[in-house]
C-alpha cells in the first residue's frame, strides 16, 4: 500500500510540473550531460598511432589470443551486434557461460572504470582480464607472447607498433594494441 502512495504522489508531482521547470531540468541535464566527442581521446600512457590501432583490430579478432584457439575478443564484444555478445550471458572457453553479458566496447573508453564491476582502470587493464580468465579465453601471458612471435607478420607489426622496443611481442604491448583500437570504438562512428 505504501509503494502505491508514493508512486501516487509521484504521478502527481511528474504530471503538474510546469513547463519551466521542465526548462530548468533540460538546461541542468544539458550541463550535466555532453555529446560524445567524434575524436579518439588521448589514451593515458598510451600514445596511440595508426599502427597501433591496426595491431590491435587484428588483435581484437584473432581467435589465436585464446588457448582454444576459437575465441576472441569480438567473440564477446561482437562488433556487428553493438559491441556485446547476443545471450543472456557470455559463452567462453570449453563453453562455459559466464555469469553476466559482456559489457559493450562501444564508447567504453570514455567510461571511469572497466566491467560491470568497475575493477579495471583502463581498457588495457581490461584487455588483460578475459586472455587469462579460465572461463573465458583461458590463455596465459607466456602462451599469447609465444603464439604472436611465431608469426612473422605479427612481429613485423609490432615492430612498426612499437619501435622503441627490443622484444615488442609483449604481453604489455599485446594490450596496449587492444587498447588502442578500442578507444576508437565510439558510436555512431564506425570503427577504423
Amino acid at each position: 500500500m505504501r509503494n502505491l502512495v508514493v508512486l501516487s504522489v509521484a504521478a502527481v508531482v511528474a504530471f503538474t510540473t510546469s513547463p519551466a521547470s521542465a526548462d530548468d531540468l533540460m538546461q541542468s541535464a544539458r550541463e550535466t550531460f555532453k555529446p560524445i566527442p567524434l575524436a579518439v581521446p588521448a589514451v593515458k600512457g598510451n600514445a596511440v598511432t595508426r599502427e597501433e590501432i591496426e595491431l590491435g583490430k587484428m588483435l581484437f579478432f584473432d581467435t589465436r589470443l585464446s588457448a582454444s584457439q576459437i575465441i576472441s575478443c569480438n567473440s564477446c564484444h561482437n562488433l556487428a551486434a553493438g559491441g556485446v555478445d547476443t545471450g543472456p550471458t557470455s559463452i567462453g572457453h570449453g563453453w562455459q557461460k559466464g555469469p553476466r553479458r559482456a559489457p559493450t566496447v562501444l564508447n567504453a573508453v570514455f567510461n571511469v572504470a572497466q566491467f560491470w564491476d568497475g575493477r579495471a582502470e583502463d581498457l588495457k587493464a581490461q584487455a588483460k582480464g578475459p586472455i587469462q580468465a579460465s572461463i573465458e579465453m583461458n590463455a596465459t601471458p607466456a602462451l599469447v607472447e609465444k603464439t604472436l612471435a611465431s608469426m612473422p607478420a605479427y612481429v613485423e607489426r609490432f615492430k612498426k607498433a612499437f619501435p622503441e622496443d627490443a622484444s615488442p611481442v609483449t604481453f604489455d604491448n599485446i594490450t596496449k594494441a587492444i587498447e588502442a583500437f578500442e578507444a576508437t570504438l565510439i558510436h555512431p562512428r564506425l570503427p577504423v
